[in-house]
């Protein structure tokens, strides 16, 4: 309901009784007087009526509050139930934390749903206030859980190439992904790491730092 059309004895009157049709606070709606009509003499005496139109003050709202809401609606659509947090991650990534009983239809094989999903978000977002805000989407806890798994298959290959000399490469991995496994070897003396292939997502290749290879 966009607005409400009411009338009442004054004007007091009228604004309660907007304020409980719409189910929003006093203070928030906006008012429009549409007509003032009092019979009797100066208002003494005989009935008074009020009318006025009442809405519900528009709020400005920024790119976090509406990709939350985006998402809820969106997944509102096949009947998915979620809470979501939005909180500051760094100093220019925004985490969105997603709480749901059906983690395992958001997230898909591998995070492919949820990469899916992140990427939709940044669209409408970048759509709808003309900027890119860096944002990543996480259900239940699922990325920090990956990157765990991934430290752990990073160090493994790593030791591999330490004793066989060989390079060796990952499956395909999103940016997030890869970003966990350069991150993990910038600062090391004896591997080195780097990105192969094309589109969003590529291989990381880690190789004895004699390989010379640039991180990308």
């Amino acid at each position: 309901m966009d607005f409400v059309e009411v009338e009442a004895k004054t004007y007091e009157e009228a604004i309660k009784k907007a304020a409980q049709e719409l189910g929003a606070d006093e203070k928030d709606l906006e008012v429009e007087v549409k007509e003032i009509n009092t019979k009797g003499i100066l208002g003494l005496l005989g009935s008074k009526k009020v009318r006025v139109t009442a809405r519900v003050r528009a709020v400005p709202e920024d790119p976090e509050e509406f990709g939350k809401k985006f998402l809820i609606d969106l997944l509102a659509n096949i009947g998915v139930s979620l809470a979501i947090k939005v909180s500051k991650l760094g100093d220019d990534r925004v985490l969105f934390s997603i709480d749901s009983a059906d983690a395992d239809v958001l997230i898909g094989r591998d995070g492919d749903v949820l990469e899916a999903l992140q990427h939709v978000v940044r669209l409408a977002i970048a759509k709808k206030f003309k900027q890119n805000l860096k944002l990543l989407l996480d259900v239940n806890n699922f990325r920090e859980q990956r990157k765990k798994a991934i430290v752990v298959m990073a160090k493994r290959m790593a030791a591999q190439v330490k004793k066989g000399g060989r390079p060796v490469k990952t499956k395909p991995l999103n940016p997030y992904e890869r970003r966990i496994i350069h991150t993990l070897f910038k600062d090391s003396n004896d591997i080195t790491t780097s990105s192969e292939g094309d589109g969003h997502t590529k291989k990381v290749i880690i190789s004895s730092t004699r390989s010379g290879n640039a991180r990308r």
